[in-house]
């Protein structure tokens, strides 16, 4: 076989190559992508069902292509029925967000709050049943005392006291019913609230002062106080909160506290709403 003959045939595989690209896994990019967009717009996770509804396509495309992102932890499955978006995602989103986004915003605070309440700082959002650790920073003064911390990545039960009294104090009265109804309340320790009507009282509280407020209730010997961050429309764009033993972080730090996660979840709100 001549050498041009060679060059023919090799170039044609390549355009072949670029046609089977281009023609065939392009459709799968797209569904790949409209299903991952499907996922971040939810706050409790689709079901299979749901997906084959919204995206129009096979049963056993789709589970294909689910089996395939949960594999590289694009997409996983919680409460074995409902699909949210996978920490992959979240490694992904970290990276970007190093320049952009929620973190940017909150970093410089998260520090400066650190060291003047001594105690971690951790920034969070929600996804799906939990809220997922964006960011902490550890309170770098008295080297020698203990602090609780958690990774990035990190995921912290939705109804976990005061984080969830943050989450549900941003819906409806009636939604926060229906979840309760469909969700029962986890026990944690022995001073977790497990009544529904007692918990939506504590809701409602924190709905009022905009502070929630975890005495022991998630972990023993631990207390937290957790803030709102308010995107647009008011709708909850993350959230902020100060963990800490309860031997340091008492009642009278937790109002402190409060106060300082408050205004500085203001002040970041108020700096992601300039940047639009």
């Amino acid at each position: 076989m001549t050498e041009p003959s060679v060059r023919h045939i090799e170039q044609r595989k390549s355009r072949q190559a670029d046609d089977a690209l281009t023609g065939a896994s392009t459709p799968m990019v797209e569904r790949t992508f409209r299903l991952l967009d499907l996922l971040s717009a939810s706050e409790d996770g689709l079901t299979f069902s749901d997906l084959v509804r919204a995206l129009g396509i096979s049963k056993g495309s789709l589970h294909g292509l689910l089996k395939s992102l949960e594999r590289t932890r694009a997409v996983e499955q919680v409460d074995g029925r409902r699909y949210i978006v996978g920490p992959r995602i979240y490694d992904l989103a970290l990276a970007y967000s190093q320049r952009a986004g929620l973190r940017r915003f909150a970093l410089s605070g998260m520090r400066r709050l650190a060291g003047e309440i001594g105690e971690t700082i951790f920034l969070g959002r929600v996804e799906g049943d939990r809220v997922r650790v964006v960011d902490r920073c550890n309170a770098e003064s008295g080297a020698s005392a203990l602090h609780i911390s958690a990774a990035p990545g990190t995921h912290v039960p939705l109804l976990a006291a005061a984080v969830g009294r943050v989450v549900l104090a941003s819906w409806s009265s009636a939604r926060r019913e229906e979840y309760l109804r469909a969700h029962p309340l986890p026990r944690f320790n022995e001073r977790t609230i497990t009544d529904p009507e007692q918990f939506l009282t504590a809701v409602a509280a924190t709905a009022q002062s905009g502070v929630g407020m975890d005495h022991e209730e998630y972990l023993a010997g631990v207390n937290a106080v957790a803030v709102p961050i308010r995107g647009l429309g008011g709708t909850l764009a993350g959230l902020l909160w100060v963990v800490g033993f309860a031997t340091r972080l008492d009642g009278d730090a937790m109002l402190r506290a409060g106060e300082l996660l408050r205004d500085e979840a203001e002040a970041i709100a108020q700096a992601m709403d300039a940047s639009r």
